[in-house]
């Protein structure tokens, strides 16, 4: 098969015109800044830099040292964190030299079932966690939230070697002082990941969970709102130097130099009073439009929501077909497992809805009012056709401007 440039440049084109012309309301997802897709493309994708700052395993990294050293310190004032690591690739790659820090293989894992809001790298039977490791998972209770009494019987019980906490799909608080004082108290080891809510962390919009945890794990393209890659914080000096090793060598070879430059553009953009003003707006859109879900007669995973997803429960209809029909229409999210779901992850009972990406775009409580209605109507009658509005919409809020 012949090479077409010009074919590939129209599908970035096609891709672009896409991202535009639709709604996302992904949870996992945003729109990084213009300046960090610039900075994730410049010539340092070129630098392979094997190594930390001022210890590489090749030579010419003395310009990115400067870089991987100010991104270190810009994302340690970030997260009040005494160390950080900025060269995992992604948050699964941050779990996985995270484990490696504090685990040996087979050692015990306590965390959230995934058809409660876990997610793969905490245990999934098919994912290396589940794999190596020995999981044990605790539920939500009746009322959907994580109960602290069940999580210390269990510590009690089974005596995990780790406790996780932080989730790709919960809507409550987590109260980590007290999961810290019970995990401390039976010799258990706290990582909180905080992925899908780092942005709300560092704006002070949900408590800080460094000094409660030993490692602290997150993603840096959810509501942080950057590229997409992983970080790792702590502030116990125990294991500064096992998880160093455990991203390089132990999991990594060269990081990706490019996507760190970016990395410190986002942690640079996020430290502003704009950004907190962002991330509220996320918080205020999230509760309009759960709002209006219950307003037309939904049942979501919790009465409210203290960041920017929430989960719907879709009665009857078929997740799946529901997903299709809304992309169909211009409108993105993913079809997601609820609580005790009798489904499988095909087809599961539930969608998650996500408003950052949407509130990238400046889009306030009117138009969120709106998309929560056509597709509480979309679900209920399948033949009705939004897409016109739909790109109307988003005309009126580019991405970028």
């Amino acid at each position: 098969m012949s090479y077409n440039f010009y074919n590939f440049l129209n599908l970035l084109k096609l891709e672009s015109i896409k991202q535009e012309k639709k709604i996302n309301l992904i949870a996992s997802e945003n729109y990084a800044s213009l300046s960090s897709i610039i900075y994730s493309s410049s010539c340092f994708i070129n630098k392979y830099s094997e190594g930390y700052p001022s210890n590489r395993y090749y030579s010419g990294c003395k310009i990115f040292d400067i870089f991987e050293n100010k991104a270190i310190i810009e994302s340690q004032l970030l997260f009040s964190s005494n160390f950080s690591n900025v060269q995992p690739h992604s948050g699964v790659q941050a779990n996985f030299a995270s484990f490696q820090s504090l685990l040996n293989k087979n050692d015990k894992i306590l965390s959230l079932d995934l058809k409660s809001g876990g997610h793969l790298s905490h245990g999934f039977k098919k994912n290396f966690s589940g794999l190596i490791f020995k999981i044990i998972n605790y539920c939500l209770d009746n009322n959907n939230c994580i109960n602290n009494k069940y999580i210390e019987l269990l510590i009690k019980k089974e005596k995990p070697k780790l406790l996780i906490v932080g989730y790709s799909c919960y809507q409550s608080n987590i109260d980590w002082s007290y999961l810290r004082y019970i995990s401390k108290k039976n010799n258990c080891y706290l990582l909180s990941d905080i992925s899908h809510i780092s942005g709300f962390v560092c704006s002070g919009l949900i408590k800080n969970p460094i000094n409660n945890s030993d490692i602290v794990t997150s993603t840096t393209h959810k509501t942080l709102r950057g590229i997409k890659g992983g970080i790792i914080l702590s502030n116990n000096n125990l294991f500064f130097k096992k998880i160093n090793s455990s991203v390089f060598p132990g999991q990594q070879g060269g990081c990706i130099s490019n996507f760190i430059i970016s990395k410190y553009i986002t942690f640079k953009e996020s430290n502003n009073f704009n950004f907190i003003n962002y991330n509220k707006q996320i918080l205020i859109n999230s509760k309009i439009m759960l709002k209006i879900f219950f307003y037309r007669g939904y049942f979501a995973l919790n009465y409210d929501t203290i960041n920017h997803m929430f989960l719907i429960h879709l009665k009857n209809n078929f997740s799946l077909k529901i997903e299709k029909i809304l992309e169909k229409n211009g409108i993105f999210l993913n079809k997601n497992f609820f609580p005790n779901d009798v489904k499988n992850s095909i087809n599961p009972s539930a969608i998650r809805i996500g408003l950052a990406a949407l509130t990238t775009r400046k889009i306030k409580k009117k138009e969120v009012e709106f998309i929560a209605n056509i597709i509480c109507d979309i679900i209920e009658n399948n033949n009705i056709f939004y897409k016109d509005k739909i790109n109307f919409l988003c005309k009126k809020f580019p991405i970028y401007n």
